[in-house]
């Protein structure tokens, strides 16, 4: 029933849309991405069942390339298994992330930790009280044919901390018509040409692009 009520308020969009709305760059062109096309064949990524996923990522005019998504492999997921589970209670924050199904719309609301998860979060965050951490900043997305959120979130945990990350994007995108979601997370603060770049805004219009269930490209 889930699944039926999942596939109800997903409807068909052909371009794309964030909400709410955030600030472009000046210097941002439609011009300067990198075309991703993530397939089976994509050791950094396990995409059965969504099919082939083509993207643009986006990056500033400056500089000539879009950094490494690390070790962090993008996933298809099922789209029940989504709308579940949200996000926030599996970083042990105080907030979750949860579908509206009367209105299909992502929101967001205080998630009361037990003491055994308050003190995991402490332990991970490195942090002495829950009023430290941060709160996440949820974006509604509409891409080419799929629909679902983005989430930045600047609580990172202790180790990987000590790699240098400050903040996160974390994504799933559902296919329109199909019980197949599209997911992902990276770092948003990158060491481009030895400058600290943020490449937030740039991803979230990169995500706009996500397009799913193409057909399969025979390997080389």
């Amino acid at each position: 029933m889930k699944k039926l009520l999942l596939l109800a308020v997903v409807p068909f969009f052909s371009s794309g849309k964030i909400t709410p709305e955030i600030t472009i760059p000046d210097r941002f062109s439609d011009l300067s991405f990198y075309q991703k096309t993530v397939d089976r064949y994509d050791y950094l990524a396990d995409t059965a069942g969504c099919g082939t996923v083509s993207l643009k990522l986006f990056y500033p005019p400056e500089h000539n390339k879009y950094p490494p998504s690390g070790q962090t492999p993008w996933l298809c997921l099922y789209s029940v298994d989504v709308t579940n589970n949200g996000y926030g209670p599996d970083q042990v924050l105080p907030e979750k992330v949860y579908l509206d199904e009367k209105t299909g719309l992502w929101e967001k609301k205080k998630y009361t930790l037990s003491k055994e998860s308050t003190k995991r979060s402490q332990e991970v965050y490195g942090i002495k009280s829950l009023s430290e951490l941060q709160p996440v900043e949820l974006y509604n997305i509409q891409s080419v044919n799929a629909r679902g959120y983005a989430v930045i979130d600047s609580n990172i945990p202790l180790w990987e901390k000590k790699k240098g990350v400050k903040k996160y994007i974390s994504f799933c995108l559902i296919q329109n018509q199909s019980y197949s979601a599209f997911c992902g997370s990276r770092s948003m603060i990158n060491i481009v040409d030895g400058k600290e770049v943020d490449f937030t805004p740039y991803m979230l219009k990169s995500l706009e692009t996500i397009e799913m269930g193409l057909p399969e490209k025979p390997a080389k």
